[in-house]
């Protein structure tokens, strides 16, 4: 996964309801060994708009990247990890 970017589980962003869109500039997604990721050919298509959550009792606005993401709900990229 790109370190930088922020990902969501679809499962999530439907059972929470929040609107979602085709991304306008796909991109594929190849992990850490070389490989294309195993969900929609390897490419990241689908996104999420600006949201509002809280993380570690700060308000923080970020977008989503849609990505299966099995056992977890979404991944922060390495950027707002550390800014919080």
């Amino acid at each position: 996964m790109e370190p930088y970017r922020n990902y969501i589980s679809l499962i999530i962003v439907k059972r929470i309801g929040l609107p979602y869109r085709q991304k306008e500039r796909l991109y594929l997604l190849i992990i850490i060994l070389g490989d294309l990721i195993a969900y929609r050919g390897g490419i990241i298509n689908l996104k999420i708009g600006l949201i509002q959550i809280v993380i570690k009792g700060r308000l923080v606005i970020i977008s989503f990247n849609i990505l299966l993401l099995g056992k977890d709900e979404a991944v922060l990229g390495m950027p707002l990890v550390i800014r919080i």
